[in-house]
C-alpha cells in the first residue's frame, strides 16, 4: 500500500531532484573566493544546505590564488579533466558556451523551480539557443561608492555632474594625511586589469569599445573618458597602487570614493564599522549615466565527472533562502529576479545605487565580441597604458587602438 512515506519521497524528489544514492559524489569547486571572507560565508552556507539535503554527496572547497587561475582551469577544461564547478566571468561563459565546453543547466533550474526568465538580465550572455549555461553567483554593477564622513569633513556633498565631481576629488586630496578623493588605474599589471578598471569610466561617459561587435575605440565619449582617466592620474589625484590594495585604502579610511561594486561593503562592514557606517553611493557622476557590471557564473563542464551532484550545489544555489543570503552576507545583486530580502533597502540605503546601476549597467564585457574578451584585452590593456604611463597622446592612441581593433575583427570574420 502507497502510504504517506511513499508521497513524502516522491515530494522529496520532485522539491530537490534527489533521493538515495544515485549520483553522489565528492564535488571539486576550486576558486579565490574560498579565501575572501564574506565569499567563503556564503559558499559555506550554501555548502552546508546542499550536503544537508545531499547527505551522500560532499563539496570539496578549494583555495586557488586568484592570480593564473582562469589560465589554469581553462587549461584542465580544454584538456577534459576540469573541477566540477568552474567560476567564470562574463567573457569566459560566453567563450566557453561557443567551444562548447559547458553542459546546459536546464534540469537543475527544474529542479530549483527556476525558470529562466526568472533569471536577472546579467544571464543574457549565459544563454544560447534557450539553453542555460551559467548561472550568477553574484552580480556587481558598478556604481560610486563614497565615504560620507569625508565629503562632509571637507565640506562638501554628493557631486552630481562631472565638474563637481573633478572638483571634489582635487579638494579631497590631502598628501599630509595620505588621502585620496578616487581611485582608478594607476599602476601597470595585466591587460585585464587596465581593461576591467576602467570600461566603467568609458561606459559611464557614454563611450564603449564596442558596439553590436564593431569597434568604437575612437568615438568622442570614450575619448573623453580616456582623457578623464589620465587627467586625474597626471595631477596626482588617485593613489598609484593597484585596484586591491586601493579597496583596502577605501576600507581604511584614505580613499573617498571608487568606482565598485557592492562587495567592497560587504569588506568594510568585517574591517572598518566607521567606514562601513559612513558609506553612500550614486550612479557614477559621468554625463553617459550608464555603468558596467561584473557577473561571477558558476558553471559545470560538459567533461566534469560529477555533473548531477554539481547541479545539485547550483540548484541549492537558487533555493530562496540562499538567493537572500547573496544579499545579506555578501551585499551583491542575486541570480533570481526579486530576491532582495523585505527590509534591505531601508537598513541599507547606499544599495539602492547599485539597484539602479543594476537595471542600466551592461556587461564589462565587449559588446558583440564577448568570447574573444581576452584577446581584446590584450590590445586594449595595454593603449591604455601608454596613454597613462608612457605620455602617448589619446586622440592619436584611440585611432590606432581602432585600427588595431577592426583588423582583429576582421581577422576573426576571415577565419
Amino acid at each position: 500500500m502507497k502510504g504517506p512515506k511513499f508521497l513524502l519521497a516522491v515530494s522529496c524528489a520532485v522539491a530537490m531532484g534527489f533521493c538515495g544514492a544515485a549520483g553522489a559524489a565528492e564535488v571539486s569547486f576550486p576558486s579565490w573566493q574560498w579565501g575572501e571572507s564574506s565569499n567563503a560565508a556564503l559558499l559555506n552556507k550554501i555548502k552546508g544546505e546542499f550536503e544537508k539535503n545531499n547527505p551522500q554527496d560532499k563539496l570539496t572547497p578549494i583555495n586557488i590564488p586568484y592570480e593564473g587561475f582562469f589560465d589554469k582551469q581553462f587549461s584542465e577544461v580544454r584538456s577534459g579533466s576540469p573541477s566540477d564547478i568552474v567560476t567564470l566571468f562574463d567573457p569566459d561563459v560566453a567563450s566557453y558556451v561557443k567551444q562548447g565546453l559547458l553542459e546546459p543547466l536546464d534540469k537543475y533550474l527544474k529542479i530549483a523551480g527556476i525558470s529562466a526568465d526568472q533569471l536577472s538580465a546579467s544571464h543574457k550572455i549565459a544563454i544560447k539557443d534557450g539553453h542555460v549555461f551559467g548561472i550568477a553567483f553574484q552580480t556587481n554593477p558598478r556604481a560610486l561608492l563614497v565615504n560620507g564622513k569625508l565629503l562632509k569633513d571637507a565640506g562638501l556633498s554628493m557631486p552630481t555632474n562631472l565638474d563637481e565631481f573633478l572638483a571634489a576629488i582635487e579638494k579631497l586630496r590631502d598628501p599630509a594625511k595620505q588621502q585620496f578623493g578616487f581611485y582608478s588605474l594607476s599602476t601597470s599589471g595585466p591587460a585585464q586589469d587596465a581593461y576591467l578598471q576602467t570600461v566603467p569610466i568609458v561606459l559611464g561617459f557614454g563611450g564603449s569599445w564596442f558596439k553590436e561587435g564593431k569597434p568604437t575605440a575612437n568615438n568622442p565619449q570614450t575619448i573623453a573618458a580616456l582623457k578623464f582617466i589620465k587627467k586625474v592620474y597626471d595631477d596626482g589625484l588617485v593613489p598609484r597602487i593597484d585596484s586591491r590594495a586601493a579597496q583596502q585604502l577605501f576600507v581604511d579610511g584614505k580613499i573617498a570614493s571608487f568606482i565598485v561594486g557592492p562587495f567592497l561593503v560587504g569588506f568594510a562592514a568585517e574591517q572598518n564599522k566607521e567606514t562601513y557606517e559612513n558609506i553612500e553611493a550614486t550612479i557614477p557622476p559621468f554625463p553617459g549615466e550608464q555603468s558596467a557590471s561584473v557577473t561571477v557564473f558558476l558553471g559545470i563542464p560538459t567533461a566534469a565527472k560529477n555533473k548531477d551532484s554539481a547541479g545539485r550545489f547550483i540548484a541549492t544555489l537558487l533555493e530562496p533562502e540562499m538567493q537572500k543570503s547573496v544579499v545579506e552576507i555578501v551585499k551583491a545583486l542575486p541570480a533570481v529576479k526579486g530576491s532582495i530580502p523585505a527590509g534591505f533597502l531601508d537598513q541599507n540605503p547606499w544599495f539602492k545605487a547599485f539597484v539602479k546601476a543594476g537595471d542600466r549597467a551592461v556587461s564589462y564585457a565587449p559588446e558583440g565580441m564577448e568570447e574573444y574578451g581576452p584577446e581584446i584585452y590584450n590590445i586594449i590593456g595595454p593603449g591604455i597604458e601608454d596613454i597613462l604611463f608612457n605620455g602617448k597622446d589619446v586622440e592619436q592612441t584611440a585611432n590606432d587602438l581602432q585600427g588595431e581593433l577592426e583588423k582583429f575583427v576582421a581577422d576573426k570574420k576571415a577565419n
